[in-house]
């Protein structure tokens, strides 16, 4: 404690701004040296913790308990920028508080607010007017929370990062999304789930998150509809079961993208990243229609739990001449558990000839949860006996006994490789 002790004031701060805001503040306790450096933190992190077993006159005593506390933590702040206020509310909640809160931040200029509600207690948030002309305001998140009663002339000058998480937006109509983005000038992060249509058309976005997993798997018509016009985006993250509702425009500037989805025709998004290098892919092969080319991609992370994924390996590694590094692992999304990719049964051809990325690019080789079967033996055999560069071949699987480690790790040391420096890395 006493070599912490000694640090200055803003490595300290640098350090207990991670920490929720009442951990720090009861390091007050510690010593005199401590006594007051929760005053000067300018990252504030208010979580209410919300006991759904307790009697209800429990409840209402400890939210206003979390009020004062809150209210107390605002105005004895010191320090010279407020960089960011979060608050995780409960059910006894009030449009009041929040407002006077965003008063006080405003009023120091914060730049970052985050407000979320309980994942399982949905409440409608009355944001103060006032936030909507917050004028230094640069990231704004929401999260479970539905927001109403916005007015029509708001306006985020300053505004770069958005996230809508499981949030709707007013009415939730096209219209209300396209206003509020185009009230967004310098906006170049955009998080959000589909809940309804709407537009994203945003020349200064830089990074864009679209994500449906707040809603479960549609089985009948889906009127929804997503236009995405991003000619400056450089990341995309793509995580979508709604079925050929979305349309995109050509995204020249993407280098990284996570795309993992469940409908009929990815090729049209696909065929917008022709710039992409790095790519995470998770979709069944039997969804794509003809053959798109990646001329860019050095880095291929592709899933192994959907069906006929190892098609999907033989159409990449022949549209990928430049690959350096193949990634194969089981997929965690929801997609994956939720909406079944169905039968993994199926017999691997390979390519027909050897795809350039093995004779000249591949160097760094991984497969995690390897379960040497037979098709996936044929698949580690093929990779290990054409890619040529190859530096390093890692294999990782789940718990077996020690014998049957032994036989996989003696089954892949035997395989004959093309590359003499190829180091096995077996775990």
């Amino acid at each position: 404690m006493d070599r912490i002790s000694n640090l200055t004031d803003d490595l300290l701060l640098k350090i207990v701004s991670s920490l929720p805001t009442k951990d720090v503040v009861a390091t007050m306790i510690l010593s005199k040296r401590w006594r007051f450096l929760w005053t000067m933190l300018p990252k504030l992190d208010f979580d209410y913790d919300y006991d759904y077993d307790s009697d209800s006159k429990l409840k209402r005593s400890e939210y206003e308990r979390f009020v004062k506390y809150v209210d107390r933590s605002l105005v004895f702040n010191r320090a010279p920028v407020l960089e960011t206020l979060k608050f995780r509310v409960g059910p006894f909640y009030t449009s009041e508080d929040l407002a006077t809160w965003m008063r006080i931040g405003m009023v120091r200029q914060v730049r970052e607010i985050e407000i979320s509600a309980c994942a399982d207690n949905r409440s409608i948030v009355e944001l103060p007017k006032s936030l909507y002309t917050c004028k230094k305001l640069e990231v704004l998140k929401l999260a479970y929370v539905d927001v109403d009663d916005v007015p029509d002339d708001f306006c985020f000058p300053s505004l770069k990062s958005l996230h809508l998480v499981c949030a709707t937006i007013g009415t939730e109509t096209e219209e209300t999304y396209c206003k509020l983005f185009s009230s967004c000038p310098v906006l170049e992060e955009l998080v959000l789930d589909i809940m309804a249509s709407f537009r994203v058309e945003i020349p200064t976005l830089q990074r864009l998150s679209i994500r449906d997993t707040c809603n479960p798997p549609n089985d009948g018509d889906d009127d929804r509809k997503v236009v995405i016009i991003v000619p400056s985006l450089k990341f995309l993250n793509f995580v979508v079961t709604c079925d050929n509702l979305c349309l995109f425009e050509n995204m020249p500037e993407v280098v990284e993208a996570n795309v993992k989805v469940v409908f009929e025709n990815p090729d049209k998004l696909l065929e917008c990243l022709p710039s992409v290098k790095r790519l995470c892919l998770c979709l069944s092969a039997s969804m794509l229609h003809h053959r798109i080319g990646f001329d860019h991609l050095v880095d291929l992370e592709l899933c192994v739990s959907a069906s006929g994924w190892w098609d999907l390996l033989t159409w990449m590694l022949q549209s990928s001449p430049k690959l350096q590094v193949l990634k194969l692992c089981p997929c965690k999304e929801y997609l994956c558990t939720i909406h079944s990719f169905k039968s993994n049964k199926g017999r691997w051809r390979g390519p027909t000839s050897v795809p350039e990325c093995l004779m000249f690019h591949l160097h760094t080789f991984k497969w995690i949860d390897y379960n040497q079967n037979d098709k996936e033996k044929n698949i580690a055999a093929y990779i290990l006996k054409n890619a040529r560069q190859l530096k390093t071949a890692g294999f990782s699987w789940r718990w077996c006994s020690k014998e049957e480690k032994s036989l996989k790790i003696n089954e892949l040391v035997s395989l004959p490789r093309a590359s003499s420096s190829c180091q096995l890395i077996l775990d």
